[in-house]
């Protein structure tokens, strides 16, 4: 099996060249935060982490300076410069591996606070240190033959599918996986607007065990996300595994045989696979959502959603409309306002943004090269990024009960808004007028946040460019009618109206045991024990499921790892202990809804200020969880035997995992 890590402290390849001026100009531009940490690699010794001030949280996602003063930090590099050199001068020696307790120390100073003693474990799991700390290992290796009678169906090549098939690779579980489109990567095989792009920094939005340091941008770009994906399926293996071009219609449990029957789509007609456990990867962003406007069919125009966004597209001199002004509008807009002849935005809501002052900023050559060279920096500096959006930011979520000023929930929250406020409103050169129409009166975080360079709301200071807040009452055959009946007449229509998020699985079939179908046991109000599991439904798995979005930590490759991992557990239980079904208890799957509703309430997604694809139709949160990614962490890295009914009932003498629960 090819070691699919990359990065960690046996990434670097001395000896170290570098001259004393080349290490000089790299240190001035790399981040001083993974700096400090590298020279504790190369020195053995924390002085120069002992030497910093008091740090700060990161700032923005990508703020690795601590908030350290100038002429402080100017200093401090000056430090690490010797380090480096001395390291180099010495043959660049093999990096210190700090202990257990001064990795705390490292990661307190990182963090910019304390952090619970409980991050510990898992900020130095994602360090990967040791390598591929999540990968998969058998208790008690079965013989082949009894991996053989436990073949896997992987629904989706998205980054849930690659992770889950790379730990059924690991294994020796057989295993397909099934992608409706022609390559993977999902909704980042799908988006293909001008200007897609993701929120979520390049450095730790990628696998743990397959790290990518050269990422061009802090924050990539589609295509690059798609070639990284791409990557992924040969370097670990996996093309062999996928049928690219194949979707799955139904999937029926079989009783007699405790597994899967499952309809397959293929350019050939449908045909019929079984396997023992089948893994839905497909997410949630991959069914687009496009309204019911009257009269659409009588537009003579093109219509359009973002997710299928047709290839050689000319927008150039064009007349065109954007129906949606959140997460994808702010990326689309930009770039239609800068070809288009006339540019109109129907917003039906405003949405809170948050100006990142290097949203669009390459990787600096100094910073590349302290990934490339410095043992720990490129470790550090995504544990780093893993902290900006992990747990600290939740503090501007919470509900404060006794809070009573209108359009936020607490004095953080309110301080929040004052931040992305005074940032929306630079961009458009505080414009009375625009503000009106851009800044929500609902408090921050209601809604998903998001993210952006200003792009969005400069272009609506464009003199080709108008925001319609009256909405769209119908289609003519010339353009769409606004709710104060005036007509703009366009050439395009753009839908950047989002997913249908919670149909989770849709438009499969799934029926379990009993003939039940999935969305009849849901009846709008999907649940799953760890977004993962669900009742009445043996051997079905789920990634990315209800009540696994992220709303202000992580990011989905953390996600999509603990649920590889948990999932992984639940088929080595069953393979070793030969059994040939396993269901989450019904009082289980209940108790973690009420737990999780009652997490969720303190959230402001839960906030009645305004509708968001959080909810459903009776306004509960469905996709978000609560959890912090520390517990989430901690629950999936391996199944409790005691949450699930097995088949057949467990023997006397229980062998393997149940065993060792049962002697504990």
């Amino acid at each position: 099996m090819v070691d699919a890590l990359k990065g960690g402290l046996e990434g670097i390849d001395p000896p170290l060249a570098a001259t004393d001026a080349e290490i000089a100009a790299a240190v001035a531009e790399a981040g001083l935060l993974p700096l400090v940490m590298s020279a504790v690699h190369m020195t053995g010794r924390l002085d120069v982490l002992r030497s910093l001030p008091a740090t700060l949280r990161p700032q923005f996602s990508g703020d690795a300076s601590g908030s350290v003063p100038a002429d402080q930090a100017a200093a401090i590099r000056g430090k690490v410069v010797e380090a480096v050199r001395a390291w180099r001068d010495r043959g660049c020696p093999k990096a210190y591996r700090p202990s257990a307790d001064e990795i705390r120390e490292m990661i307190d100073v990182l963090a910019g606070k304390p952090l619970d003693e409980r991050y510990a474990p898992l900020l130095t799991e994602e360090l990967g240190m040791e390598g591929d700390a999540r990968s998969f290992a058998w208790e008690n290796p079965p013989p082949a033959e009894a991996k053989a009678g436990y073949p896997v169906l992987v629904i989706g090549a998205g980054l849930s599918g690659i992770v889950m098939g790379y730990r059924l690779k690991q294994a020796g579980i057989p295993f397909t996986i099934v992608e409706k489109n022609s390559g993977p990567g999902g909704t980042w095989f799908e988006n293909r607007y001008p200007g897609a792009r993701v929120d979520v920094p390049s450095h730790c939005y990628s696998f743990s065990f397959l790290r990518r340091q050269r990422w061009p941008e802090l924050f990539s770009p589609a295509p690059v996300l798609r070639a990284y994906f791409d990557s992924c399926i040969d370097t670990l293996g996996l093309r062999p595994h996928v049928r690219f071009g194949v979707e799955v219609v139904r999937a029926e449990y079989d009783e007699r045989s405790h597994g899967w029957e499952a309809t397959l789509r293929t350019a050939d007609g449908e045909e019929v696979v079984q396997a023992r456990a089948v893994v839905s990867a497909v997410g949630q962003l991959n069914r687009p959502l496009i309204p019911e406007i009257a009269g659409a069919e009588r537009f003579r125009g093109l219509q359009t959603h973002t997710s299928r966004w047709p290839e050689g597209l000319d927008v150039s001199g064009k007349r065109i409309a954007v129906i949606g002004a959140a997460a994808t509008a702010l990326q689309l807009v930009p770039e239609l306002a800068a070809a288009a002849d006339r540019l109109v935005i129907f917003q039906r809501s405003p949405t809170w943004v948050f100006v990142h002052p290097e949203y669009r900023r390459a990787i600096r050559p100094g910073e590349q090269w302290a990934m490339d060279h410095l043992p720990g920096y490129a470790d550090w500096y995504r544990v780093l990024l893993y902290n900006w959006a992990g747990d600290g930011a939740a503090e501007t979520m919470l509900i404060d009960p006794d809070w009573k000023q209108e359009g936020s929930v607490s004095a953080a929250n309110a301080a929040y808004r004052e931040r992305l406020t005074a940032g929306i409103l630079r961009e458009i050169n505080n414009d009375p007028q625009l503000a009106a129409k851009v800044i929500p009166s609902y408090p921050p975080g209601v809604k998903r946040p998001n993210l952006g360079d200003g792009g969005f709301y400069r272009a609506l200071t464009r003199d080709n460019v108008e925001l319609v807040t009256d909405g769209v009452e119908r289609f003519t055959e010339r353009g769409l009618m606004d709710c104060a009946g005036r007509l703009h007449e366009v050439d395009v229509v753009v839908y950047a109206t989002g997913f249908r998020a919670l149909e989770y699985l849709a438009p499969m079939e799934i029926v379990g045991r009993g003939g039940l179908r999935l969305n009849e046991f849901w009846q709008d109000d999907p649940g799953a024990y760890l977004g993962v599991t669900v009742p009445h439904f043996p051997n079905l798995f789920m990634m990315y499921g209800p009540g696994t979005n992220l709303g202000y930590n992580g990011n989905l490759f953390f996600n999509a790892e603990c649920q590889a991992r948990y999932i992984s557990g639940c088929l080595r239980w069953m393979i070793e202990d030969q059994l040939e079904a396993i269901e989450v208890k019904a009082d289980v799957y209940h108790a973690y809804g009420e737990r999780m509703q009652a997490a969720l309430a303190n959230f402001t997604w839960s906030h009645g200020g305004a509708t968001s694809w959080y909810k459903n139709k009776a306004g509960k949160v469905i996709a978000n969880s609560p959890w912090p990614l520390v517990d989430y962490w901690s629950w999936t890295r391996e199944p409790d035997p005691a949450d699930f009914e097995v088949s057949p009932a467990a023997v006397e003498a229980p062998s393997g995992r149940s065993a060792a629960r049962a002697a504990t």
